[in-house]
Order: C-alpha cells, then structure tokens, then sequence
C-alpha cells in the first residue's frame, strides 16, 4: 500500500474493524421464528426497515417493534441478541494498529450502522479494551443513524471532507464494500478495496 501523499485515513467498521458473520443473525432469527421467519424477511426487505434503522428514520424500539409483530411472544431482549449475532469479535492487534497509524495520520470511522450494534461494540470495546467507546482511538467517528445518511450516499463522504477540512486526494479510505469503494472514488479519494481474507494488518505491513 502506497501512502505517500496521504495524510488522512478513514476506515469502515464491519469486516474492517469488527469482524461480522451476517448469517449468524439470519440463523438466530431463523431459529427463533420459524415459520414466521420468511414473511417478517419479505416485509423487512419491502419496507426497507433495515435501512430506515441505518439512518435513524426507524428508533431501536421501532426496529423491535416490527419484528414483534411477527413473533409476539419473543423478548425484545432476545431480538437484540439474535441481531447482534452477526457482530463476532475484534482482534486487538487491530486496535493497536489505529493507535500507531494515528500518530501520523488523521484517523477517521465511517460506518453504516445502528443504534444496537452500536452499543453493543461500545459495550465490547470497554469490556475487553478498557475504551469508553469505540470511537475513542479515532478523531471523530462518523455513523450512519445519527447522521441520517449511508453509504453509498455521496454526501456522507462530501459532509466528512467539509467537516474536518479534509483534501480528498490526501484522504485515504478502506472499506469491504465495492458499492461504496466506486462512490469514494468518484469523489477523488483514494481507496483501498479490503477483500477476506485480507485485514488492515496486511495493508499497513
């Protein structure tokens, strides 16, 4: 990975940071539908609620609510975990990492995520780390449902450059997601396209 000329790294969260298992979540939730299970998916996709949840349009308790509606009989405490179930464990070589690279550079998080993923890394990294929360080892951490936009929206990446008076062709961004890899490019950023097996240990090498 070439740095010369960069000055500002922004990162993503999940699979970059935080390792995920998406289909851990759809198992749990499998598990503790059943059958009700593939209506409660169609309409979540219908509605688009996850989305909404991403953006802050739809609260944590809205988010229960509507799987509620499906399964009357679960807990919104079992919700929460059957939706956590997706979000594994971040290696602490990782955290280490950010703390080095941010004593040369200007270290950024953007994340598309939610309100009860969030807490739950928060919870995490105070537990294992000792961080109050995860944003802690970053200048500002950018995330999706407090600011009302997502990935792959450009202007999430335009309100980060204005904000923090950023030079986009000095602004280095990683991210697992091609989708928003193209809209970060679009906007001169260079980028770096992090593909599994690979972790940001092997970028910074």
């Amino acid at each position: 990975m070439q740095l010369r000329g960069i000055k500002n790294i922004i990162f993503d969260l999940g699979d970059v940071i935080v390792n995920i298992n998406h289909s851990l979540t759809v198992r749990a939730f499998q598990q503790l539908m059943q059958d009700n299970y593939p209506i409660m998916e169609k309409e979540l996709f219908a509605k688009k609620i996850a989305e909404k949840f991403e953006i802050g349009t739809c609260s944590a308790q809205e988010f229960i609510s509507f799987i509620k509606n499906y399964s009357p009989n679960l807990t919104s405490e079992t919700i929460i975990d059957a939706w956590n179930a997706m979000l594994l464990d971040i290696p602490e070589e990782r955290i280490t990492l950010i703390k080095k690279l941010s004593k040369n550079y200007r270290i950024f998080l953007l994340s598309n995520t939610n309100e009860i993923h969030l807490d739950f890394i928060n919870q995490y990294v105070t537990k294992k780390f000792g961080l109050k929360f995860i944003a802690a080892i970053f200048e500002k951490a950018y995330y999706s449902h407090q600011m009302g936009l997502r990935k792959p929206n450009p202007e999430i990446f335009k309100l980060i450059l204005v904000d923090k008076n950023l030079n986009a062709e000095e602004t280095l961004f990683i991210d697992d997601s091609e989708e928003h890899i193209i809209t970060a490019k679009q906007l001169n950023l260079k980028t770096y396209h992090l593909v599994k097996p690979e972790t940001i240990l092997d970028i910074f090498e």
